[in-house]
């Protein structure tokens, strides 16, 4: 079958002229699929396709079922590497990453992101509200910021007896037990930063995983969204590790599409409980607002001036997130320590891609060694790693 990329329908003429100015530099795209080839090229005005092409400055090869899951936004070029399954033939991955927002806008229509054309409606992103405000100006928040702070959702009481389920899982969690996952602290020991699937194994986290309090809130842009307990990781319980860890206990700039999964589980919606208040000492969610629905370029921090809102909370607040929105988890500046359980509420497509005990962060999880040196390296911008929330 002769590759013949989709041109989403909805590409503005202009934005694209923009992007093909960014990436005109790199000297082009080639992919080389089965026996099949083509290249993406950039005369600084627009963007061409050339099938049977194998001019680009940069080449990859991959399989047709990782081609497929390319250009349909199943898997991103993260997730291919990842898995084995991307392999340079010549160039950088520096260059590769340059490209995909936009081989994401010409393939999907996800526009790329550039804060000069963000409109807040004239909505203060680091704005947090009341639990009793009502849903229409919660959803308000939540659709043009992509994400939301609601203060007092659960009382101190409630959180002092999630924590202790919090102390007791932890007590029995061991590195390697598909069950949690861990780093290594500064001291060279392995320290445990998430708890995963932890409702399955708590009636008192499960309780509160299904409480009317975070349905409401799971479901202000959509009804139908639902969590997923025994998939997706459940409702796994951060806890923020002190000091330099090797590991992914400090989670850079991402969205939880990175890897993966876009087509089917965007836009879903994570409710993060805040177990203990959260601030840069204790390590805090960071956001950038305006974000979601769109891509961000590589090294988007060192290229462009784009607004972030940290997010201070206490116990018992809520924060909310579209998994897309573009947000990280950066180091504690103290004692760290903060504990944040994500119950996120997910499209039914999921439940046809994504069976019981299976994750996207597999992948991760399973290899946060592997990770932590691609990071060091430089070679991969995890950036857009996927499936983790802050």
């Amino acid at each position: 079958m002769t590759l013949v990329p989709p041109i989403a329908d909805t590409v503005d003429r202009d934005l694209l002229a923009m992007e093909a100015a960014l990436v005109a530099s790199t000297g082009g795209l080639t992919f080389h699929v089965g026996d099949e080839t083509l290249t993406y090229a950039s005369d600084g005005t627009t963007v061409r396709c050339e099938i049977g092409t194998d001019t680009g400055a940069t080449a990859v090869r991959l399989s047709r079922r990782a081609w497929d899951d390319l250009v349909g936004q199943m898997r991103t070029f993260v997730g291919l590497l990842l898995s084995d399954e991307l392999h340079m033939e010549r160039g950088g991955f520096e260059q590769l990453a340059d490209w995909e927002p936009i081989l994401r806008y010409l393939h999907a229509g996800v526009p790329p992101y550039d804060p000069s054309r963000a409109d807040f409606e004239g909505r203060d992103p680091a704005a947090a509200f009341p639990a009793d405000t009502d849903d229409v100006e919660l959803a308000a928040q939540l659709r043009t910021m992509g994400y939301l702070h609601v203060t007092g959702v659960f009382t101190a009481r409630e959180m002092d007896d999630a924590n202790r389920e919090v102390d007791r899982l932890a007590s029995l969690a061991r590195p390697g037990d598909d069950q949690s996952w861990w780093v290594t602290d500064e001291d060279g020991a392995p320290a445990l930063c998430r708890l995963v699937y932890a409702t399955l194994r708590s009636p008192l986290l499960a309780a509160m995983e299904g409480d009317p309090r975070v349905r409401r809130l799971g479901r202000l842009l959509d009804p139908t969204l639902a969590i997923a307990p025994d998939r997706m990781e459940g409702s796994p319980v951060l806890i923020k590790v002190p000091g330099r860890t090797s590991g992914l206990s400090n989670i850079p700039w991402h969205q939880d599409c990175g890897t993966g999964g876009h087509a089917v589980f965007c836009p879903a919606v994570s409710v993060g409980i805040q177990l203990t208040g959260s601030n840069a000492e204790t390590g805090n969610l960071q956001v950038v607002p305006g974000s979601h629905g769109q891509a961000l370029r590589y090294r988007w921090q060192d290229r462009t001036d784009v607004p972030v809102i940290s997010i201070d909370t206490a116990p018992g607040d809520v924060t909310v997130h579209i998994q897309d929105v573009m947000h990280a988890s950066p180091r504690p500046t103290g004692e760290g320590q903060r504990r944040t359980m994500y119950v996120t509420h997910y499209p039914s497509a999921l439940r046809e891609h994504i069976g019981p005990g299976e994750a996207l962060n597999d992948l991760v999880r399973n290899r946060t060694e592997q990770v932590a040196e691609l990071q060091r390296s430089s070679s991969v911008p995890f950036q857009a790693s996927g499936g983790h929330s802050g």
